[in-house]
């Protein structure tokens, strides 16, 4: 006989998780909108390519965008995009005022080599709703404040064991 105490699992249901966030998440941006008249948090996808299994994922993310009051685009590019093109438009969205947040959705589909790190590194820490930004990757692993908290680790954060 082991002398560690008997513990049972609880279930988990992920879809109340998920309610339960993006019910906090609507709120604190009609609170932030209340307070800033006009103001729309921004999202902006970034996807190479056409993979199904990307498209299923990226449409998740716009639906739950709009249910929270995030405006969110999807900006698609063929997959013959290049390296510096890709690089072009993210200098472009992080410089826009109106772009708050940036996801590319990885992996990048493009018949042209692209070095996925520079890409990700190429985001705005400001901006890298993904957390895959070199720094907010450090912040995250030092366990400081990342300006944004990646969705996974900010839901088993919510999680109460």
């Amino acid at each position: 006989m082991s002398d560690l105490p008997s513990v049972r699992g609880q279930p988990l249901s992920g879809t109340a998780v998920s309610a339960e966030i993006r019910a906090n998440l609507k709120e604190r941006v009609e609170k932030l909108q209340a307070l800033v008249p006009g103001y729309a948090p921004g999202l902006t996808i970034v996807q190479v390519g056409d993979r199904e299994d990307s498209n299923v994922y990226i449409r998740g993310k716009l639906k739950a965008a709009e249910e929270v009051g995030i405006v969110a685009q999807l900006v698609k590019l063929p997959n013959t995009t290049s390296e510096g093109t890709l690089l072009a438009l993210l200098r472009k969205l992080n410089n826009d005022p109106k772009v708050h947040g940036i996801i590319v959705q990885m992996p990048l589909d493009s018949q042209l080599p692209i070095d996925s790190h520079l890409i990700t590194d190429s985001v705005s820490p400001a901006k890298d709703v993904d957390g895959l930004n070199t720094i907010n990757e450090g912040q995250n692993l030092c366990l400081s404040k990342p300006i944004f908290k990646p969705i996974p680790n900010y839901a088993i954060s919510k999680i109460n064991v």
